[in-house]
This record gives C-alpha cells, sequence and structure tokens, in this order.
C-alpha cells in the first residue's frame, strides 16, 4: 500500500482545506498552497553504472504520487516512479521530484568509465497488489536503455493472467507472481494478491468480530516514518468494524523502550515495541499481560516461535505483528556462491583471492550479542527467570562458550578482511560480502543490484560449527498495563487488528516486513530477507531473544571494545577479566 495525496480539484466557490476533509464555499484560488519538497541528498556525484537511491520528504501541501525527472538522460537516467539513479554517461543533471506544485531538486554529477559494461536497468510499478476475482490494473515499466522492450508472464496464469500490455486480470483466488523481463536482459516482478471477497468485501481476516461498534477515544504509538500509515490502518479498522473510535497517532520509535516517558500513565494505550524492549517496558509498568482467549489465537495462528517470543515468565505480554529482526549476509553472486562462503575460512580466502572485503557492524552491541553467543549452542548465555515481584537476570558469558566467542570476535577483528560496517560506506564493487540485519535489505538491493543474493551467516570453523550470531527478534504491539479494564479490553481488540492478516499484508507490501502469521508464510517467502530468516530459523540454532534487557546490547559493545584491544594470542585469564566484567554489568540490581 503506497501512502496516499488527496487531489486538489480547484473550483469556483469551493475549495479542500487543512486535510482535506471539510469544503468550504468563497474560497480562493490564493489558497491553494503548493507541496513543499525536498530531495536527499541534494547534491550526488556518482559513477557511471553506478546507482544511488534518492528520497523525497514533503512538509505540507498535497498532490498525487511523487513523480521524478531528469534534465539529462545522457547523463543520469532515473526511475520516474521510485527515485532511484543511475549513472550512464559522464555529465551533469538536474533530478527534479514533482509532487501537488511543488518541486524538489537534486544535482547530480556522473564522472569515471563504465568499465567497458554495458549500463542497463528495469523496474516495475507496483511492485505488489492486492485486487478482487475481476479486478484489473496495469503494470508499468521503467527501463534503461530507454529503448527496451518488455514482456510479462504470470507464474500462475489460472489466478492472475497478464496481458501484453501489461494489463493484470484477478481470476481466481490466490497469490500470483509477474515477472516483466526487459530486452536489456534485466527481470523484475510484482507479487499479485487476489481475493474472492466471500468475506464481505474484506482481502484478508481481520481476526476481530466485525461488528465491534466500538466508540470513544484511543492514544496509538506509531514511528514517525509510518504515522500516516498507522493512521489508514486505524481508519480501516473502525471500518471494518463498525467502530467509531477517535484515534490519536502519536510518536513511538519500535527500538526506544520507555525513552522520554516519566511513567507508564503518559505513554499511549497501544505501542510497538521490539523484543529487546519486553523486560524494560514490562518492569516499567507499560505492558498488560494479554488475555487467554488472545493468548490462545496467537499459539494457534502465528506458532511457538512466535508465542514463546510474547512470553515473560508465564505471563504473555505482547501481540507479535512482524518476525524481521536477525542477522543475515548479503553476498556477491558474481564473484561465489553460499556454498563456497558457508564457513568463515572459506569466506576470509575468498576475500583474500578476490580482492573484496567483508563487512560486519560487530562493534556494535546488536551484532556482537549474537557473535559472542555462538557458542552458547543455541542456549542463551543471558537468561530471565521470574521472582515473585520481578525478574532475575543471569548472564554466563564468562564460561566455555562464552570464551571461545570472545576469542572468535577478536580472531575477526585481527583478521584483516572484516571491516566495520557501521563505518565503511557500501560500494557496488568491491564488497565480497556484508553481514548485518534484515531491515537494510532494501538498501543494499537497491545498492548492490541484482547480482547480490542473501544468505545465512557462514558455520565457525569449530567442532561446534554452530552459525556466526545468528538469531531472530520480534515485534510486538503492547496494550498499557496502567488503563482501565474496559479501555484495556478496547485496546487489546485494536491491537489483535493491528497484527492481523489484513494489517499484516499491509505492511509487507509497504515495508517488507516478514508476517508472524503462519497463513502469510508463502505469501513473503519469496522475497530474500525473508527467505533467509526462514532458512535460519528451520535448519539453524538460533539465540532466542524472548525477554532480554536492554542493558544487553550496552554492556556488550563494551565488553567487545575490551576484547579488540587485547592481542590475538592473549592468555586466557585477560578475556576472563573482560567477561567477567559483563556478567557484572548484566546481573547487577
Amino acid at each position: 500500500m503506497k501512502r496516499r495525496f488527496f487531489n486538489f480539484s480547484l473550483m469556483t466557490g469551493v475549495c479542500l482545506l487543512a486535510f482535506g476533509v471539510a469544503t468550504l464555499s468563497g474560497c480562493s484560488k490564493s489558497q491553494f498552497v503548493p507541496a513543499t519538497v525536498r530531495v536527499n541528498p541534494e547534491a550526488a556525484t556518482i559513477a557511471v553504472g553506478e546507482g544511488k537511491q534518492l528520497r523525497a520528504s514533503v512538509s505540507k501541501g498535497y498532490g498525487t504520487d511523487i513523480h521524478w525527472f531528469t534534465s539529462n538522460e545522457n547523463a543520469v537516467y532515473v526511475d520516474e516512479y521510485s527515485g532511484y539513479i543511475l549513472g550512464v554517461g559522464e555529465g551533469t543533471a538536474k533530478i527534479t521530484a514533482s509532487l501537488g506544485g511543488g518541486y524538489g531538486y537534486c544535482n547530480v554529477t556522473v564522472s569515471g568509465e563504465s568499465g567497458g559494461g554495458t549500463v542497463e536497468y528495469l523496474s516495475v510499478n507496483p511492485t505488489s497488489k492486492t485486487i478482487k476475482v475481476g479486478a484489473t490494473f496495469t503494470i508499468t515499466t521503467s527501463a534503461y536503455p530507454r529503448d527496451t522492450t518488455v514482456s510479462f508472464v504470470s507464474d500462475k496464469p489460472a489466478i492472475a493472467s497478464v496481458a501484453a500490455s501489461g494489463l493484470v486480470t484477478g481470476l481466481a483466488a490466490g497469490n500470483a507472481v509477474i515477472t516483466a523481463t526487459g530486452s536489456n536482459g534485466k527481470v523484475a516482478q510484482c507479487r499479485v494478491v487476489v481475493s474472492d471477497g466471500s468475506s464481505g468485501g474484506d482481502d484478508y481476516d481481520i481476526a476481530v468480530d466485525k461488528n465491534l461498534g466500538l466508540t470513544g477515544t484511543m492514544a496509538v504509538g506509531s514511528p514517525l516514518n509510518q504515522r500516516q500509515f498507522m493512521q489508514d490502518l486505524l481508519a480501516d479498522f473502525n471500518r471494518l468494524t463498525n467502530s467509531n473510535i477517535t484515534f490519536t497517532v502519536t510518536t513511538h520509535e519500535e527500538d526506544t523502550g520507555t525513552s522520554g516517558y516519566a511513567d507508564a500513565t503518559k505513554m499511549p494505550a497501544i505501542f510497538p515495541y521490539a523484543s529487546d524492549q519486553t523486560l524494560t517496558l514490562y518492569q516499567f509498568n507499560a505492558l498488560s499481560e494479554v488475555g487467554r482467549t488472545d493468548a490462545n489465537w496467537i499459539n494457534t495462528e502465528m506458532g511457538q516461535s512466535a508465542y514463546n517470543a510474547t512470553r515473560l515468565g508465564t505471563k504473555v505480554v505482547g501481540y507479535p505483528f512482524a518476525a524481521d529482526n536477525g542477522i543475515v549476509m548479503f553476498y556477491n553472486t558474481d564473484v561465489t556462491t553460499a556454498e563456497e562462503i558457508n564457513t568463515l575460512n572459506k569466506l576470509y580466502a575468498k576475500s583474500q583471492s578476490s580482492g573484496m572485503e567483508i563487512q560486519f557492524a560487530l562493534g556494535v552491541g546488536f551484532y556482537a550479542a549474537g557473535a559472542l553467543m555462538t557458542y552458547s549452542g543455541g542456549s542463551s548465555l543471558y537468561t530471565l527467570t521470574p521472582t515473585t515481584t520481578s525478574y532475575k537476570s543471569t548472564a554466563s558469558f564468562n564460561s566455555e562458550a562464552g570464551l571461545k566467542g570472545a576469542k572468535l570476535i577478536n580472531s575477526i577483528f585481527k583478521n584483516g578482511d572484516i571491516v566495520n560496517a557501521a563505518q565503511a560506506p557500501m560500494s557496488q564493487f568491491d564488497v565480497l560480502a556484508t553481514i548485518t540485519d534484515v531491515s537494510k535489505v532494501g538498501s543494499f538491493k537497491r545498492t548492490m543490484g541484482a547480482k547480490y543474493a542473501v544468505a545465512p551467516l557462514p558455520f565457525v570453523d569449530d567442532e561446534q560449527t554452530t552459525r556466526l550470531g545468528s538469531y531472530l527478534g520480534y515485534k510486538f504491539y503492547g496494550v498499557n498495563n496502567t488503563l482501565a479494564a474496559a479501555e484495556k479490553t478496547k485496546a487489546s481488540a485494536v491491537a489483535k487488528f493491528l497484527c492481523s492478516e489484513y494489517a499484516q499484508v499491509k505492511r509487507f507490501d509497504e515495508y517488507y516486513v516478514r508476517p508472524t502469521l503462519a497463513s502469510l508464510a508463502d505469501y513473503a517467502a519469496n522475497e530474500p530477507h525473508v527467505a533467509a530468516l526462514l532458512q535460519q530459523e528451520a535448519a539453524h540454532s538460533t539465540i532466542p531473544l524472548t525477554a532480554v534487557s536492554s542493558e544487553l546490547w550496552s554492556a556488550t559493545a563494551t565488553a567487545v571494545t575490551s576484547i579488540r584491544q587485547l592481542a590475538l594470542n592473549a592468555a586466557d585469564p585477560e578475556y576472563v577479566t573482560i567477561l567477567d566484567t559483563l556478567d557484572g554489568e548484566l546481573t547487577k540490581s
């Protein structure tokens, strides 16, 4: 679902005001305010054959979807729909983003040689679409060279057919993938979901009573960049459940926990949070226990892994809407295969023989904790157990497993083939592999192009041969524990809707966040980052992050800084001292 903007129609005596929801007579044409558009970056230098994603932000005004133009097609090609630019020849060009009478610009300089290779590109718009049986839409393409011809084929023509013009027709309920192939050799795909409309006009089971008829007011938290999406989704809730709740959407980032709040009463009724914030939020009195009926629904519809992730001791405290946190590896398919680099030794050897680097943000606690836990055999080296009033932390990094993990981190830092991915800019030409989390898949693929793929992390070359720091984490919706009982019940119904099939499909279409519901596994499985996560989840020992303290990341990052200062052949007592400190930081009251 793409962000929607209102269209202005300027007629005598009528204008649309404020947020496009009220009409007044007697409005003059001078009251129309063009959109304010800004392009980021406003200037860029790229080489011939190099691509870069431009972004446009809109601070005021309305209009249709943003469209992009180039002033010099001989120097810079721009995708009309996405703002992706491609250097095609030396020179300069002004790239314009147009929206609702407003314009933003980026001045691009193209330099360097392409090395004799040809510059080619192909994209489709939309990349995903949900339609009813009998409905149609047309796929448009953007390609370089401009004279590229495109053919279309459906992998399931009985569900969604496609004509030579790109016209897609929904024929039966189900999922299909339309593949566009350009005469330039490039391929792009559009995912199509066809609904038979048998659920009363809904595309998916919304998992709540369609006649709830709820009223009142409610504050819902959302990450800043998803607020419009959340507002649209909450409007859908009212429409689909015959409700009339007045929602207020406030900014609440998924990874900030309790930051910015004096106490839980100041927090929204419903808010998103990451799995590593569960304990912090619970001890802040911000997480309400999920009712038994909803807990059973989570277990049945989302599976044991998601159900376990929602638990804090014996309580279920969150509604999981995504499983999109995991450490995976992007690699260059022009240079190697996943099999050739499935162990660290092979990865190192390939880096040396190819002269290409490996990137890994190991200095960041989020990544380092997983690597340090590598030798745990899938069992966490950091656990939480309930007491009568709170939860007790137990750390066991100062153990044989922790010691091996610390030495492994040191060997990676000292190898010389590993570059800190948090500081090194991604380049299309000199990266063999990047180890990072799946949230980077979109930007990585845009930078690196189709020749890059995603694989689980390599095995460590040790008798235990576990994956390097491989783990999964979930995103949840929490219901505020300080609400009155009736308001808590109402908020739970909304939270359940926000992680329903209906909402998860829309979220995946917009943000490529992996759905948690088991019924949507096939819908998302073709995405590289989702496929890599599913492979990890099914076949490899992963570090359970059901409820960790947010102190884990900062404490681990401090420990890794100390480990990095050791000589590669440092004696065990030096490591033990660092691991003792780490254990103490994590278990202190």
